[in-house]
């Protein structure tokens, strides 16, 4: 494994898109522009195992989520999605399978799902914009792995619906 993902797995969130893609135009490396919607975070870097990842997936139910809440890490603007515990135990399950592949390398002692509004420039202005917008709505309806196509480009891999009740 390489510092660099080459394969992350997210749950995308359209819905949310005009309200916080401009702003993570201005992220390093998590651009709309580059292949990467707004999202989720399941697992990155992700195992290249589109279809070990479609069994640990097969039998998540589909389930709406509501953004809140803006939250920061030091240089993060993000959204809280609730509810989150669905995020954490995908995520769990994905490094149960893929135990050489611990979410954001190990870096992190606990699993904060989020959505990223802004990374890097521009933290106070987006979420002072973001913030008169909230609450935001979306539906996880899917999973999605994307590989590094180019350095500032990823594509879709493969999907994964997750079942509708």
């Amino acid at each position: 494994m390489s510092s660099e993902p080459e394969h992350v797995c997210l749950v995308p969130f359209p819905e949310v898109a005009e309200v916080v893609e401009p702003w993570l135009e201005h992220s390093a490396g998590a651009r709309p522009s580059h292949g990467i919607p707004p999202h989720v975070t399941l697992l990155s870097p992700c195992a290249p195992d589109p279809n070990g990842v479609g069994d640990v997936l097969a039998d998540t139910v589909a389930f709406d989520v509501d953004f809140r809440e803006v939250r920061r890490f030091p240089d993060v603007v993000y959204l809280a999605p609730e509810p989150a515990e669905p995020f954490v135990e995908l995520t769990r399950a994905l490094w149960r399978r893929f135990p050489g592949w611990p979410p954001y390398e190990g870096a992190h002692p606990t699993i904060t799902p989020h959505l990223t509004v802004a990374w890097g420039a521009k933290l106070d202005e987006a979420e002072a914009k973001v913030v008169p917008r909230l609450p935001l709505r979306g539906r996880a309806h899917e999973a999605v792995m994307l590989r590094r196509a180019e350095p500032a480009r990823w594509e879709p891999v493969a999907r994964f619906p997750f079942m509708e009740t």
